[in-house]
């Protein structure tokens, strides 16, 4: 017998602080498969009349750059402008988050593929990109500099990565000296972040979003639609070193 999940029945034993109508403890129906930091899982939840979705949080989220502060006012503000799902409870220090069950299928590879669904999706890009939020914007060099000093400090970097590193760095302090305009950025906008109900898009999970550069996210739908390489060597690196943090 698999040994029970000390997280999340530590969460689902907190089901009174969730301020829901709930009559009894929430039940998992089933976890809900993908995500690489995180775990979802469906619930079944007595005397509210619909399911939940409970999702457990990365353990380690400022290793991977995730400030669960900056992440849950993104995420009130996209939802009142019907980008995203309502939050229905929030305990950032615990990486607990609790939504509604939307009856919905997460996207594929296929459909950013399409064109017909890339036009379903630009106007909500569009639509953050018109979005603003207090603090100041990201600046990218402080952001990995963050992430090498821990793939040093285990011991992942090689002497070809070192000197690539190297050659990279002051030019991505130039870039964040540069005077672009920011706008919201998701910064993980891939397929099975987009959720569809046939009707409406609705786009989650937004750990790493911040104010940064407004090309981004058109660069992960499709990087033809980005004219400037560096765009394209910027976030092959953010992925190339966040790929290696994941790991550890």
């Amino acid at each position: 017998m698999k040994a029970p999940d000390p997280r999340l029945s530590k969460a689902l034993a907190s089901w009174r602080d969730w301020g829901l109508p709930l009559t009894a403890p929430p039940v998992v129906r089933t976890m809900i498969p993908g995500g690489l930091t995180n775990r979802n899982f469906r619930l079944r939840a007595p005397g509210l009349g619909e399911d939940l979705v409970l999702r457990l949080g990365h353990p380690e989220p400022e290793r991977l750059g995730i400030d669960r502060g900056l992440e849950f006012e993104v995420m009130n503000v996209t939802d009142a402008a019907g980008l995203s799902r309502p939050v229905w409870h929030w305990d950032g220090d615990a990486g607990v988050a609790v939504f509604p069950w939307i009856d919905a299928r997460s996207w594929a590879d296929a459909d950013f593929s399409d064109p017909v669904q890339r036009q379903r999706l630009w106007p909500l890009i569009e639509a953050m990109g018109e979005l603003r939020l207090a603090g100041p914007r990201r600046r990218y060099l402080d952001y990995l500099d963050r992430y090498w000093a821990q793939i040093v400090s285990h011991g992942l970097a090689d002497d070809r990565l070192s000197e690539d590193w190297q050659s990279f760095r002051p030019r991505l302090a130039e870039f964040d000296r540069a005077d672009w305009q920011a706008s919201l950025v998701h910064h993980d906008l891939i397929p099975s972040n987009v959720l569809d109900t046939g009707e409406r898009l609705i786009l989650i999970d937004w750990e790493y979003a911040a104010m940064g550069h407004p090309a981004i996210d058109r660069w992960t739908l499709d990087r033809s639609w980005v004219q400037d390489d560096w765009i394209d060597e910027m976030m092959r690196w953010i992925n190339r070193l966040w790929s290696l943090l994941v790991e550890l």
